[in-house]
């Protein structure tokens, strides 16, 4: 039976006509290998400790394109031995780990560590931080947010806070409260330095919305930036809402209520019975923009989850920006349906 490395997988992937440009990362950054029966992803130390969407730590990415793309049957994620395996970062990989290999049961096994997750097996509460207060409503700044925006090469920092009061992002995705930033720190027994499971800090999802009972989660990019490691991201931060709702929810806030200037308060999110899982951008990785990474998730998360805090993932793209700092983003979107 032939065994793969890195060079080899990606060999195959390029063979998908749409896919004639993608690359797999090198062997030093996250080693891929193993057969057509069973391939192998064994994370390293630079992906186990580093952001989610860097090539080296997106293994959900690299999976589904071995699983649907390279017509692998079975995906084994393990770590190299070597490794440090300790901090925040460390136990966010363990979660993403865990959430992934239940999602995909028949498809991805995953080599228990020893402690496992302290996300999933703390004795104590495990709780979210949510954000400080403001010192201003968002509306106050609304013509330098949208001036900003408009420029040549605006920042995603810009963009967030440009489509946090604008009305045809609301408008588009019918929104009834938006806010930029809502952190996804989670800490074990009580909010404090010290007590981190995952990263806080920056740690954030870009954008939040609340939709008839529906939360809205968006993970934005800028042009230059088109990671597959993005849906790494957003399945990590739908998840982590996930298990905040419902009467299920495995993690607590550490408060109910919205601080001074913040649109959207953890009972907001709490009052959710689903949630939408949106990555937005005026262009994407071809992992992404190929349609059947995204079929996939979502004819998982049906079969995984039902009715039950469902997920939905689907893909926007920002068609224009404003100009000049006048008028409003515009969008297209499209529909992903269960493959």
């Amino acid at each position: 039976m032939i065994e793969f490395d890195n060079r080899r997988w990606e060999a195959e992937l390029r063979q998908v006509s749409c896919l004639k440009q993608c690359r797999f990362p090198a062997n030093s950054e996250i080693e891929i290998g193993g057969t057509l029966e069973q391939a192998k992803i064994t994370m390293k130390e630079k992906g186990l400790n580093g952001n989610m969407q860097s090539d080296a730590a997106a293994f959900e990415s690299w999976a589904l394109a071995l699983l649907l793309h390279c017509g692998v049957q079975t995906v084994q994620i393990g770590m190299d031995p070597r490794a440090d395996r300790k901090g925040p970062h460390y136990e966010r990989f363990l979660y993403r780990l865990k959430c992934f290999s239940e999602l995909y049961p028949d498809w991805v096994i995953a080599e228990e560590p020893d402690p496992p997750s302290k996300a999933l097996n703390s004795p104590n509460e495990r709780l979210l931080n949510q954000p400080n207060k403001r010192a201003k409503p968002p509306e106050v700044d609304s013509n330098e947010r949208m001036k900003a925006a408009s420029g040549p090469t605006p920042s995603e920092a810009d963009l967030e806070l440009a489509l946090e009061i604008s009305s045809s992002f609301r408008s588009h995705f019918q929104l009834e409260k938006v806010m930029r930033q809502w952190p996804v720190g989670l800490f074990d027994g009580w909010v404090a330095d010290g007590r981190q499971i995952f990263t806080g800090g920056k740690s954030g999802i870009d954008l939040i919305g609340i939709r008839n009972g529906t939360l809205v989660l968006f993970e934005l990019k800028k042009s230059d930036n088109r990671k597959a490691g993005a849906i790494s991201e957003l399945l990590f931060y739908a998840s982590v809402m996930r298990d905040a709702i419902g009467p299920s929810a495995i993690f607590e806030f550490e408060s109910k209520e919205a601080r001074k200037n913040c649109a959207i308060g953890p009972e907001d999110i709490i009052r959710c019975s689903n949630i939408h899982a949106v990555l937005l951008a005026p262009n994407f990785h071809p992992l992404i923009s190929e349609p059947r990474i995204f079929q996939e998730l979502n004819k998982a998360a049906m079969k995984r989850f039902g009715s039950d805090r469902q997920i939905c993932f689907q893909t926007a793209t920002i068609s224009s920006y404003p100009q000049d700092g006048y008028g409003d983003f515009k969008f297209s979107t499209r529909q992903i349906k269960s493959a």
